[in-house]
């Protein structure tokens, strides 16, 4: 449950970074420019994924023994959380494809771009070039990247959290058993 919390905590944090950008793309005019920290422009182009492993699991319903569980409500949460998790991760995978395959290239232009690689993990001394400050110019592009890449990080938040409650009530139940 922490990884699931840990991975959610990142996502909101760079949501957060990103509503910034998008708030000066929205709300300057195209052209203008505006100082931000590293940091937030590297939430653009920066991802995570919360790559469960789920073998255990896996081998539980490929056995067949699923329906040992004599607990109806147990063996409906383990499924209904895999299949949160597997949702959680498929919404990672596309926030990260949609990071690497349409809006690194579509920066690529973009005089920022370096900065943002440059500041992204594991690359150098992070708390330094987090510290350091880039110039962004205001834009219809950057306007329209961030909303795609906000929804992105949002949809991941969401699913994170449908999986982390899923999860959160298996654990419970199992707690519920093993008293008994």
């Amino acid at each position: 449950m922490e990884h699931t919390k840990s991975v959610i905590e990142a996502h909101k944090g760079t949501a957060a970074d990103i509503e910034v950008i998008l708030a000066f793309a929205t709300h300057q005019p195209a052209g203008e420019v505006v100082s931000l920290k590293n940091r937030a422009v590297t939430s653009l182009i920066k991802w995570r994924t919360s790559e469960l492993s789920m073998g255990a699991l896996d081998a539980l319903f490929a056995s067949g023994e699923l329906g040992e569980i004599s607990n109806p409500e147990l063996r409906t949460s383990l499924t209904a959380w895999k299949a949160a998790a597997l949702d959680a991760q498929e919404k990672e995978n596309l926030a990260r494809d949609f990071v690497e395959r349409t809006l690194t290239p579509a920066l690529s232009g973009e005089a920022y771009l370096a900065a943002a690689y440059a500041a992204r993990p594991p690359y150098g001394n992070s708390e330094e070039l987090e510290s350091r400050n880039v110039e962004i110019r205001s834009s219809t592009r950057l306007r329209s990247l961030s909303a795609a890449r906000l929804g992105h990080i949002r949809m991941a938040i969401y699913s994170q959290t449908n999986s982390l409650e899923a999860l959160q009530e298996v654990v419970l139940l199992i707690e519920r058993e093993l008293s008994r």
